[in-house]
């Protein structure tokens, strides 16, 4: 079984996301804020990581960022979860090293192809 962590601090949006990714055979870490989506990114041994860009401890390119520092990450799947499609967003989350965006409301069409590329589920 797979394990793919997933973090963001809107309560609804995360209940969304969880929701979605209920349809599939994984072990789900969830995170509501930077902080913690590293701390279990380090001890749960992800697969696959969902992070939200606008969290307020940690953006989730900064996740990505001192999770890239370490070789065991590096070729981490990160995929970046945003509600906002800006220039210097979208930079910043391809500088930290994610490798996609998802853009909110994500569509279980959009999640779905994650899934499959990445964990051919």
């Amino acid at each position: 079984m797979h394990t793919v962590l997933i973090a963001d601090d809107d309560f609804i949006s995360l209940e969304v996301l969880k929701a979605m990714l209920d349809e599939y055979p994984l072990d789900l870490l969830v995170a509501n804020n930077g902080e913690e989506a590293l701390k279990l990114a380090r001890e749960g041994e992800p697969e696959l990581l969902i992070l939200d860009y606008d969290m307020p401890d940690m953006t989730g390119a900064e996740v990505c960022r001192a999770l890239r520092e370490d070789a065991q990450f590096s070729d981490l799947p990160i995929i970046a979860l945003t509600g906002h499609q800006s220039v210097s967003e979208l930079n910043a989350c391809r500088m930290a090293g994610m490798n996609e965006t998802l853009h909110k409301p994500v569509s279980p069409d959009s999640l779905h192809v994650i899934m499959q590329h990445y964990l051919s589920l």
